[in-house]
């Protein structure tokens, strides 16, 4: 009798557990727990990529969608590439930590609780309004390429070493076409005045005010204080004041170029500053504007006042 009875209890035991199991099968079909509340479906695995550790810059295809598909973002619409740094994670089921152990050429989907990845591993304050905090979010990622932070420095500093001989050279053409002589000061920045003042040179500390017409060496403005020049030169913005531009100086208030430069002005007086991009932007230009990495800046500057 008790045989019989443990064998019902074993083979009860058996067919919950059998239930239990496709009933989780059923919920993420072809999706593997890999910790606490994420799951994973790989839809190419290259097990011959080098695979990804933390630390590593990732080159990734990435979207993501609500449970019912709904797409929040979508790599593919943007020509920049997504790059981030791969991390362990901060807690069992950190969204952030799916990508260590994943191959170069590997593509998976990931399944996460919207609560948990936004306000947990994002660390936003709260889940969107519009997204259920108990709903699943689905991403679909494709690693292209694993590189460590090493690689990428190095690539950095070949690339703007080119960068800096390029501008080089496109300076020179520019100042041979132009007929322009001057030398440079030792920083390399080139002053050529083209109005005396009648007052004193300012000085670092002071106040001072500055109209000016920005542009690059191919004749492109960027910006200007001279609201006719900005409507000749397609960037005239209708909400902005047009007036001289007050700052003081030697503060890093403005590039290293207009530091240096408007020093060697008296007040009343003006020049033409042209600018190598290590005394402007450098490298990391605001994204989205007229200037690029590496581009020498030209500015017309009328010195209008020293307080």
């Amino acid at each position: 009798m008790k045989k019989v009875f443990f064998g019902c209890l074993i083979f009860s035991l058996v067919l919950a557990a059998i239930s239990c199991d496709q009933k989780a099968a059923s919920k993420y079909p072809g999706y593997d727990e890999v910790e606490k509340g994420l799951f994973i479906k790989y839809h190419v695995k290259n097990d011959e990529g080098r695979t990804v550790n933390a630390g590593d810059i990732i080159t990734l295809y990435m979207n993501y969608t609500t449970e019912d598909d709904s797409v929040l973002f979508d790599s593919s619409q943007d020509p920049r590439p997504v790059q981030m740094r791969a991390d362990s994670g901060k807690f069992e089921g950190d969204f952030m930590g799916v990508f260590v152990g994943l191959n170069e050429g590997d593509s998976v989907s990931v399944m996460v609780n919207a609560d948990t990845f936004y306000m947990k591993s994002a660390g936003y304050p709260q889940t969107p309004p519009f997204i259920d905090s108990a709903s699943m979010l689905k991403f679909t990622l494709a690693v292209k390429k694993v590189e460590t932070m090493e690689e990428i420095e190095a690539q950095q500093a070949e690339a703007n070493k080119a960068g800096e001989v390029e501008e080089m050279e496109a300076l020179a053409d520019y100042l041979a076409a132009n007929n322009i002589t001057a030398e440079p000061t030792a920083s390399g920045l080139i002053i050529l005045p083209t109005k005396k003042g009648n007052g004193p040179k300012p000085q670092p500390g002071q106040e001072v005010s500055v109209n000016y017409k920005g542009y690059l060496i191919d004749g492109r403005y960027f910006d200007t204080s001279d609201e006719e020049a900005a409507k000749e030169n397609g960037v005239y913005n209708p909400g902005r004041d047009y007036a001289p531009f007050t700052f003081t100086l030697g503060q890093g208030q403005v590039i290293p170029g207009w530091d240096e430069g408007i020093q060697q002005i008296s007040e009343g007086g003006a020049a033409t500053l042209i600018i190598p991009s290590k005394l402007a932007y450098g490298a990391n230009p605001r994204p989205g504007g007229v200037i690029q990495p590496f581009n020498t800046l030209i500015f017309e500057v009328e010195l209008v006042e020293v307080n």
